[in-house]
């Protein structure tokens, strides 16, 4: 099911625009698969945008020498590329940062608060973390629970999602999103990266998710996402009462 406007023309020059009333019958038909889920509250949605803009925006998707990229190689990932947002994604494709920006704005928030139920939800604009990722053949990341506040704004981390570039992605790459118990005695969801595939995912300190194994994927492929997260702000004991427009009295 798409969810994406498409206009007239080629696809990299104008825009597409995600539908506020598909997403919303969306997220009302998923809500339940998301909140039931194991090993903690997570949806996979397929072919949210469609398998011809999908494959466009995979086209334009920066390869390894493509961008100002960030690599990390550390024990706990490797061979892993990000950090566009550094240099406000210079050189990134209009259409990708299009992408970046529909999942910032109304209908995709309202979609994830009807599908999750949390109200109040805050985008990144500055996609701290997020954004482009891209991870190269060995690369991988190790299973671990995401960071829990943005301290710039003073919110708390409640949801990531991550969307998939993946065309022709074969199993015998690696690269599944694993999804393991509280405890870590065992993974209770493998989530392949392929093409158009969208994944929205509970925070939790004991959330833990990774791509452990090692990427076997030819040395011209890597592993495509484009992620954001989301937060909630707390309301503080010593915030104003909240009050509409205050008017100034008529002046004669």
């Amino acid at each position: 099911m798409s969810v994406a406007t498409v206009e007239e023309g080629p696809l990299l020059g104008p825009s597409f625009f995600l539908n506020r009333t598909a997403l919303r019958s969306l997220a009302l038909a998923r809500r339940d698969t998301y909140g039931g889920a194991r090993p903690h509250p997570h949806v996979v949605i397929d072919g949210l945008l469609g398998e011809r803009l999908a494959t466009q925006l995979a086209g334009v998707f920066p390869g390894a020498t493509g961008a100002p990229w960030m690599r990390r190689d550390h024990p706990e990932q490797a061979a892993r590329l990000g950090q566009l947002q550094r240099k406000a994604f210079e050189g990134v494709h209009g259409a990708l940062r299009h992408l970046l920006a529909e999942l910032s704005g109304m209908a995709f928030l309202d979609f994830l608060e009807t599908l999750t139920g949390i109200k109040g939800l805050i985008p990144d604009p500055h996609f701290r973390g997020a954004g482009l990722h891209l991870t190269l053949r060995g690369g991988h990341l190790a299973l671990h629970a995401d960071f829990n506040r943005d301290r710039t704004r003073a919110l708390s981390r409640r949801l990531t999602v991550l969307y998939y570039l993946n065309p022709g992605w074969e199993p015998a790459w690696g690269g599944d999103l694993e999804l393991w118990n509280a405890d870590l005695s065992r993974c209770e969801a493998r989530i392949a990266p392929v093409l158009d595939r969208l994944v929205v995912m509970a925070h939790g300190d004991t959330h833990w998710h990774g791509h452990p194994a090692a990427l076997a994927c030819p040395e011209d492929r890597g592993r495509a996402t484009v992620a954001a997260y989301f937060y909630t702000a707390e309301e503080s004991p010593d915030a104003p009462e909240a009050h509409s427009a205050l008017w100034a009295p008529a002046r004669s």
